[in-house]
């Protein structure tokens, strides 16, 4: 072989070494710290080779809406039937079953039933409540109808606010 040869392969190897340990030292030193940051937060496959998830996988595991993908069952102003009637048959199961377990009010709405029941109140609150609700907004998980409530010679707004369940089934959040 001659020098220029020599020369060529001793820089090839060179070059070959710098990239190895180059290398070795970015899967050591960055990606692989990486790759384990991101299998810990469950954000790749924890099996070779440590794949990140797409959008569309991230998204079926982890939804950002709960219940956003279940098909509904029970629609909101089913739901809102239900609970009239309920309130018309003095059937206390049946109006607690309306409610949303869900929510952070399930408890005082349960509460507010319990006590309407007890006092004899139902027909009341079944006078109170109109026939048919308005829809304001629907979303995937969550919405929010109204209904006008005549109350000291004017007529007020009044809210009710739905969600969706594991089962598809819209249930009352707030009263």
């Amino acid at each position: 072989m001659n020098r220029e040869t020599k020369t060529w392969v001793g820089v090839i190897l060179l070059i070959l070494v710098a990239v190895s340990v180059g290398g070795y030292f970015y899967m050591r030193q960055v990606w692989w710290p990486v790759k384990q940051a991101k299998i810990a937060q469950g954000l790749a496959a924890s099996d070779f080779p440590w794949r990140d998830y797409s959008v569309a996988e991230l998204n079926e595991m982890y939804p950002q809406i709960k219940n956003a993908a279940v098909p509904t069952r029970v629609t909101p102003e089913e739901t809102y039937a239900k609970f009239r009637e309920a309130l018309r048959t003095n059937n206390l199961e049946l109006a607690v079953e309306q409610l949303s377990v869900d929510s952070s009010k399930y408890e005082e709405n349960k509460s507010v039933i319990e006590k309407a029941f007890r006092e004899n109140r139902f027909d009341e609150a079944y006078k109170e409540y109109p026939e048919k609700i308005e829809k304001e907004s629907l979303y995937e998980a969550t919405a929010s109808y109204y209904y006008f409530r005549s109350k000291s010679g004017g007529n007020f707004k009044t809210h009710i606010s739905f969600i969706k369940d594991a089962n598809g089934d819209w249930k009352m959040d707030s009263l």
